[in-house]
């Protein structure tokens, strides 16, 4: 480590980082703090390469799961996806169902468990807590657990799998190149682009969406690349499915400004069942962790309560795509919808609670057109004259429960227009969308996403305006490399030790590595000369600023604004052992990158 290492400079300023040696005069230049042109035109030309991969990766995932499910259904080979409404439904299905969350199960628990569950908060921890680094097996796991678990009428969807798996695939890239973090989270942000723009035929969306979930910023070093992986991604994906909306529906449109009114209370309603949504995922995670019987019995419960509401409601299972499509058609029953919402929910927790492997996304979209459906069904028969039918309250509940479940406004309302390309629904659209997730924030500041992360330890902000402090945990930043005195050391000994390292400070530990105190430089060498076979811990200082590894960057800010001292002396969390030290410089480099 180096001497300035240790600089004590009073606060993290401009004036402050004047103090900063010419040696380190670098770090203040412009260009640094920005990519070089060489990098630009490098990142650029990986975005292709990105959103090239990720579309391939984005057909295959859809032909892995039409094989899968005609391996595991009709014991034949072929690719093309079966509906879960042609399933031929019996008693095979309790087998079959819980058989397949075991093997997802196996797959996730043995060989990558950052597999399990939905997919993208733990792309969202790689950029933020990991530089930007995913598994490179990821991409071959996440498929095949997905694939699986899809395929054999898993109650998930497969966007939050290929958002994984294109965000492990520009990830790979970046680590293979050995190129900087700053880089790496930005092909990141390109593999989420473009899987849900290959996805979805939404090449805006999908732009928007990385903004808005995974790289929380906007700027042109950023935003150019996720265009451009966004665009090639999407040019594959045409060249397999066509160039089709995800779903036809009818022309809709605002009768009148009075019918905002019914849309506000749709606004409303998706806002509380979203919260619903999130705490019964969560909470039926709770429960099945909880339940104190062999991890392979949990897989089997689930698939054997998803295949007992799959056997009356088939709707249910896998994807449900061609349910949302009847609904948008207006071809559905009120009581049908009005389950649907439930058991959607239902069976979409109980399914990743026990081990299955896909997404949340399109389980969203489900259950806000069953939730949209109902509600305008019931709207409509009261009012018919002052409100549209009820496949335009479907069509903006899809958008609004995403809304409110994932807090990505802006992507649910760029999304759902894409999707449709019916452009007459865009006013309540809009206005349903804000209301949810204004509504949803009221009763809970998480979103599926976040909570996630939070359960796990880890601070995440969904605000793209953020300050990276606030989503950067010190043991990210922090200096390992220590210098430190030991409390039974003497003080002769100790500045025979440490003084020709020069720091401005000696943290001081005990024989098992606790922090008891520090030592400054300055008090180190006034003692060496006045009392040199002094104990160390008996002259030792309060060591004032002190955090937990698992804190946040801005944590650490706080601390030293109430502290008044600069320097950070970072515990573990367990038995409060020195693990590191964070700098003024660390700070600087954070915000640098």
């Amino acid at each position: 480590m180096k001497p300035t290492e240790f600089l004590d400079i009073p606060t993290i300023t401009r004036k402050a980082l004047r103090e900063i040696p010419k040696s380190w005069n670098w770090l203040l230049k412009p260009e640094i703090q920005q990519f070089t042109n060489r990098e630009i035109i490098q990142l650029n030309t990986l975005a292709i390469l990105v959103g090239v991969l990720t579309g391939y990766a984005g057909i295959g995932f859809r032909y892995m799961i039409g094989a899968m499910q005609n391996l595991i259904l009709y014991g034949q080979w072929d690719y093309h996806l079966i509906s879960p409404m042609d399933h031929i439904r019996g008693y095979w299905m309790f087998l079959i169902l819980p058989a397949s969350l075991v093997v997802s199960t196996l797959l996730t628990k043995y060989f990558a468990p950052e597999a399990r569950g939905h997919g993208i908060p733990e792309v969202i921890q790689s950029v933020w807590g990991r530089g930007g680094k995913i598994r490179k097996r990821i991409v071959a796991l996440k498929a095949l657990a997905s694939s699986i678990t899809i395929a054999s009428g898993g109650s998930v969807g497969r966007e939050g799998p290929i958002v994984q798996i294109g965000s492990a695939i520009g990830s790979s890239l970046g680590q293979l190149l050995h190129l900087k973090p700053a880089i790496l989270k930005t092909l990141v942000g390109c593999g989420a682009a473009g899987a849900i723009a290959s996805t979805f035929n939404t090449p805006i969306a999908g732009v928007i969406f990385a903004i808005e979930i995974i790289v929380l910023e906007l700027k042109t070093k950023s935003f150019v690349p996720l265009v451009i992986s966004s665009v090639f991604a999407t040019v594959i994906a045409r060249l397999y499915i066509g160039n089709e909306p995800a779903f036809f529906v009818p022309e809709h449109s605002l009768k009148s400004p009075n019918e905002l009114i019914f849309y506000l209370f749709l606004g409303v309603l998706s806002g509380i069942v979203g919260v619903i949504v999130i705490k019964t995922l969560y909470g039926i995670e709770d429960f099945f962790d909880n339940l104190e019987i062999p991890f392979l019995f949990k897989p089997i419960i689930a698939g054997v309560i998803v295949a007992a509401i799959g056997m009356k409601f088939p709707h249910v299972l896998s994807v449900g795509y061609e349910a949302v499509s009847s609904v948008l058609q207006q071809k559905s029953e009120l009581s049908l919808m009005l389950a649907l919402v439930f058991l959607k929910m239902i069976s979409m927790s109980v399914t990743l609670a026990g081990g299955g492997s896909g997404g949340v996304f399109s389980p969203s979209l489900y259950i806000g057109a069953m939730l949209g459906g109902s509600y305008g069904y019931v709207v409509h028969y009261f009012f018919p004259e002052m409100t549209s039918n009820y496949g335009a309250y479907a069509l903006v509940g899809m958008a609004a429960l995403f809304s409110a479940t994932a807090r990505a406004t802006f992507t649910a309302i760029v999304i759902l227009f894409e999707m449709t390309l019916d452009y007459s629904i865009i006013l309540p659209l809009m206005f349903v969308c804000v209301t949810a997730d204004q509504v949803a924030w009221f009763f809970s500041k998480d979103s599926i996403y976040s909570l996630k992360l939070r359960r796990s330890g880890i601070k995440f902000a969904t605000d793209i305006s953020v300050n990276v402090m606030s989503m950067t945990v010190i043991k990210d930043i922090m200096t390992t490399e220590l210098h430190k005195a030991i409390g039974t050391m003497t003080i002769i000994e100790t500045a025979n030790k440490l003084l020709q390292h020069n720091h401005s400070i000696y943290p001081v530990v005990n024989e098992e590595g606790i922090l008891t105190g520090l030592l400054t430089h300055e008090k180190l060498v006034q003692l060496s000369k006045k009392h040199p076979k002094a104990l160390v811990s008996e002259v030792q200082q309060e060591a004032k600023a002190v955090v937990h590894m698992n804190d946040s960057a801005i944590d650490a800010l706080a601390k030293i604004e109430k502290s008044r001292d600069p320097r950070i002396l970072v515990v573990d969390s367990v038995k409060g052992k020195l693990v590191g030290v964070v700098s003024p410089i660390d700070f600087v480099r954070l915000n640098i990158e």
